[in-house]
């Protein structure tokens, strides 16, 4: 059996792009919210967590990416190793549509953060324990490492988006919500890159299907 060599520099140079589009998004924020904006009504393409921002658009391309490489995977695959895949596959089309409408900011709009906690935990909590006993039960290659990292997502954009509610409660000022606000976004972002990597190594070559 041949050992497939696996290049690894597109997950660091997507890594260093995040932290250089989330930085400069950082620096944005901060000075907007002083109100020494230079970019004007422009403001919001680098903001942090405005819809339709670069930051933003960034981490939904990981997600829609790793929903393209668990359709191909699920095409390369049989049986209900298929159709284990094809849930990942709708988990990531779930998790780009939340991204891209920030589903998680509607929520709180209705009713705060706690609902957007208590929606995020019951998903988590259910969803991918089932998908974890499916995987295994079904024999699917990597499928306990494709659930961790889907949890490792969870836990960083419900535990961030906490902390950066907490932050603002304790310090409205700009710096300190920028900062805030940084840390949840370059978290996510590297929490979906993540996922991208993890599900990118379980696409086998066509002679291994």
């Amino acid at each position: 059996m041949t050992t497939r060599v696996r290049d690894d520099t597109w997950v660091w140079a997507l890594a260093g792009l995040a932290l250089g589009l989330f930085g400069l998004g950082f620096v944005v924020r901060w000075q907007c919210t002083r109100g020494a904006c230079a970019l004007g009504r422009h403001e919001w393409l680098f903001d942090l967590d405005a819809v339709g921002s670069l930051p933003r658009l960034f981490t939904t391309s990981l997600f829609l990416a790793a929903t393209v490489v668990a359709v191909r995977v699920a095409a390369r695959s049989a049986g209900r190793r298929r159709l284990w895949w094809a849930a990942i596959a709708v988990v990531g089309v779930g998790l780009v549509f939340a991204k891209l409408v920030s589903a998680h900011s509607v929520v709180e709009g209705l009713d705060g953060r706690g609902l957007t906690l208590l929606v995020g935990t019951v998903a988590t909590v259910v969803g991918l324990p089932v998908l974890a006993r499916l995987g295994r039960a079904w024999g699917v290659p990597g499928a306990r490492a494709v659930v961790l990292s889907l949890a490792v997502y969870a836990v960083a954009a419900l535990g961030l988006d906490q902390v950066t509610g907490l932050a603002a409660g304790l310090d409205p000022s700009p710096l300190p919500d920028a900062a805030a606000t940084f840390v949840e976004e370059l978290g996510e972002a590297l929490a979906a890159l993540g996922v991208l990597a993890v599900v990118v190594r379980r696409l086998p070559h066509p002679a291994e299907r």
